[in-house]
């Protein structure tokens, strides 16, 4: 390392993310979201170097990232000094794994002669392997058929529902939403999902039409953003808003325990019903933009017998229902029959 690379690393920045050019490599590699993300994520790690006392990330030492590994196993505090728990095995991986991006940058441009984050190597954090909890095929009915779309707050609350059980988006996908990356004349949306993966997800009739109906509605300044913060809409969205609105819904629709539906439930509803009608691993992998199969596979084995005889009766006579009055089915069949024609070659394994 020279001598300015040196003199430049004696103090740690406020952003980790501003160290240059390590911002413009991520805007030209990352998306605007997944930036978000590795910004959380150092904002953590230079908070155990400061507590550390480490004056550069250029200083950490192999030892040192043993011990801000152990850190986050042990309850603490945020960096912005709020109390926390320990974090999930899901964040830890996701800490660490920014970390590790971090520093590979800064050996790439030679900026420190070893890695000290090779060590992790070393860890084994083993993840619980966990089934999908959807909601029951009633419930799923109940809660289309209680979404309420006269005013704008109700058919936004009701646009959530349906892109988390209609489309199978995560919440941060749902909430970094833009209005172009809907196309209502072929009824199709565009997501970048985990590890800045596009994938193209066909809509219900039903959530077509109301998305038409609320964009029709809102201010005309309401910026590129389907759900704009209601702050700035500049920016998007943050998903609290959304996990508020989804419980709403669940209160619309009277079912047992509202404050237990979030849009990841909804998520789990739509994989499990693209199993239950039959879609393949392969299928359920490429509309829900899974990074392994084996995550696809556990809609599959969840879905038995019983369970499709279930979903049958369920919605049997759906075709015969409007969802909202709008001409759209409750369920997620005709997404998979429209994937289906969108994909005709399609081989199992064949995407990546």
């Amino acid at each position: 390392m020279d001598h300015e690379s040196q003199s430049d690393s004696k103090t740690i920045p406020p952003n980790l993310l501003k160290i240059e050019p390590y911002d413009g490599f991520l805007g030209l590699c990352k998306s605007s979201h997944t930036k978000e993300n590795y910004h959380q994520d150092l904002r953590v790690l230079k908070q155990f170097l400061d507590s550390a006392k480490i004056q550069a990330p250029a200083d950490a030492k192999p030892e040192h990232m043993v011990r801000f590994a152990g850190s986050l196993t042990k309850p603490g505090k945020t960096p912005s000094g709020k109390p926390r728990a320990a974090y999930s095995t899901r964040s830890m991986k996701r800490i660490l794994a920014s970390t590790r991006s971090f520093y590979r940058y800064l050996a790439s441009i030679q900026h420190i002669a070893a890695d000290p984050t090779a060590v992790f190597h070393n860890l084994a954090i083993r993840s619980p392997q966990r089934n999908p909890h959807p909601l029951p095929p009633r419930d799923r009915e109940a809660l289309v058929k209680g979404l309420q779309t006269k005013d704008l707050e109700g058919q936004r609350t009701s646009l959530v529902v349906l892109l988390g059980y209609h489309c199978g988006l995560r919440v941060s996908e749902i909430a970094h939403l833009k209005v172009r990356d809907l196309d209502l004349n072929e009824g199709l949306v565009t997501v970048i999902g985990k590890g800045d993966k596009e994938r193209t997800v066909p809509m219900t009739e039903a959530l077509k039409e109301l998305l038409k109906r609320y964009l029709a509605n809102r201010p005309q300044d309401s910026g590129l953003y389907l759900f704009p913060s209601p702050s700035t809409a500049t920016k998007p969205i943050h998903v609290d808003y959304l996990e508020t609105w989804v419980k709403k819904a669940a209160q619309w629709a009277k079912l047992e325990n509202p404050e237990e539906l979030t849009v990841h439930v909804l998520r789990h509803s739509f994989g499990t019903q693209l199993a239950e009608s039959g879609a393949s691993v392969y299928e359920i992998r490429d509309l829900m933009g899974h990074s392994s199969i084996m995550v696809s596979e556990n809609y599959v084995k969840l879905t038995s017998t019983r369970a499709r005889s279930a979903h049958r009766k369920a919605f049997e006579d759906s075709a015969k229902v409007h969802a909202l009055n709008l001409g759209g089915l409750f369920g997620v069949e005709s997404v998979l029959k429209r994937f289906r024609r969108m994909n005709p070659k399609s081989l199992p394994g064949s995407s990546e």
